[in-house]
């Protein structure tokens, strides 16, 4: 039985090192590391919005708007420079000029800013590949591994491209072949000094650190489209706020630029330390403390690839709206909300139930002593009608005595 238990965690993690190298490629794509395939020919994704027809046309239009609304911030600005005086009337026409031809100017600068970013950002993923080739998958894999048997090592497989028979190898059976006794270790790794659980945990971990950035990433795409949008409209209030508006503009579109520069940087020092850390054993611990200490160290490595975005944006000291740890925030949070409330509900069903027992047994003892208290009962309804009868007859005695009078 226990073989199938092993065969069956083993079988879990290679699915959790395909998703990993799945979720490594969609990274490399939205990234811009990678090319994307539109209508047969190889772009980069953010170039490709950018530039695409529809999305120029939309941005004519709204240049058109940002003209209308710069003449009328000129107007309110000349306003209020005759009611407060505090203005030169030269420096708001200057102004307003100054946005129309800054915005074809600025125009030019995103292109040209977006087409550096993506040729940076492929540079900076070859300049770690120098020396580093393994995977992430394989690296995770190799350092779950205790002992590789046969000759064999991590350089001379690809994990995700196995099966579980490929890397345990056969194993003895009986009862006419089918219960199975022990491994044969005729395969790449002992199965039993492998690190089943670490294994899982670190490649869970692994997996949400990488889709938590994925999904920053791509949010990334969508508001760099936005502010191009919105950067006329920045520009248009230049007359009136004297650039505030778009100095705004200016820091969030250079902080959406760079986090992709935070991811790829987070993700390749993550790579290029978990073979060193897969290495490393700590004297006087046993197989257990040494596993725990390589699962602690993947999983503080794993929180640094989401958090190393907003960590490079503060780098260059721009403002980052991203939520610091925010969907393991919620999610910890939100679960321990849930367990509140179920622990409460469960301790008032509990109360209840004891109340009601309480109560029940309390009335069975009541029922034990029926025939005397029904007694005292009758003889206190008993006295109370005498009493009762006494207090009318001396009324009625008094009454007559009155009238006799």
């Amino acid at each position: 039985m226990l073989l199938f238990f092993q065969e069956l965690g083993l079988q879990l993690f290679l699915w959790l090192l395909q998703l990993i190298d799945g979720i490594m490629e969609l990274f490399n794509a939205i990234t811009g590391i990678a090319d994307v395939n539109y209508q047969g020919q190889k772009v980069n994704i953010l170039e490709l919005i950018i530039g695409d027809p529809v999305v120029a046309n939309v941005f004519w239009c709204i240049l058109i708007l940002a003209v209308g609304l710069a003449c009328i911030f000129a107007i309110v600005g000349i306003i209020k420079n005759f009611v407060a005086n505090n203005r030169n009337l030269s420096s708001i026409v200057g102004k307003f000029f100054l946005a129309i031809l800054g915005t074809f100017a600025m125009l030019a600068v995103v292109f040209l800013g977006i087409m550096i970013a993506g040729s940076g950002i492929k540079l900076v993923a070859q300049i770690f590949q120098i020396g580093n080739t393994t995977k992430i998958s394989n690296a995770l894999f190799n350092a779950c591994v205790g002992d590789w048997v046969n000759g064999y090592s991590i350089n001379d497989i690809d994990v995700t491209s196995l099966r579980v028979s490929d890397i345990f190898g056969t194993y003895n059976a009986a009862l006419f072949g089918i219960w199975p006794t022990s491994w044969k270790l005729n395969g790449m790794v002992n199965p039993d000094t492998f690190y089943y659980l670490p294994a899982l945990i670190a490649g869970i971990a692994v997996t949400i650190a990488l889709l938590i950035a994925l999904v920053n990433l791509a949010k990334r795409i969508f508001e760099v489209v936005y502010l191009y949008f919105c950067m006329p409209i920045s520009m248009s209030a230049l007359p009136l706020d004297d650039g505030a508006r778009f100095k705004n503009w200016r820091e969030m579109f250079l902080t959406k630029i760079i986090l992709a520069f935070g991811a790829v940087f987070s993700v390749n020092v993550f790579a290029i330390i978990l073979p060193f850390i897969m290495q490393m054993k700590l004297d006087g611990l046993g197989g257990f403390g040494n596993a725990m200490f390589m699962l602690v160290m993947i999983i503080g490595g794993a929180m640094v690839i989401p958090a190393g975005q907003a960590l490079f944006a503060r780098l260059f000291g721009q403002a980052d709206d991203m939520p610091h740890g925010g969907f393991l925030r919620s999610a910890f949070y939100g679960g321990r909300i849930i367990g509140g409330m179920t622990i409460g509900l469960a301790a008032k069903g509990i109360k209840g139930i004891a109340h009601i027992v309480s109560h029940k047994k309390k009335g069975k003892d009541g029922d034990s002593g029926d025939g005397g208290s029904s007694g005292s009962d009758d003889g206190d309804k008993y006295s109370e009608s005498e009493s009762g009868a006494s207090d009318s007859g001396a009324e009625e005695g008094a009454t007559e005595g009155g009238s006799g009078e």
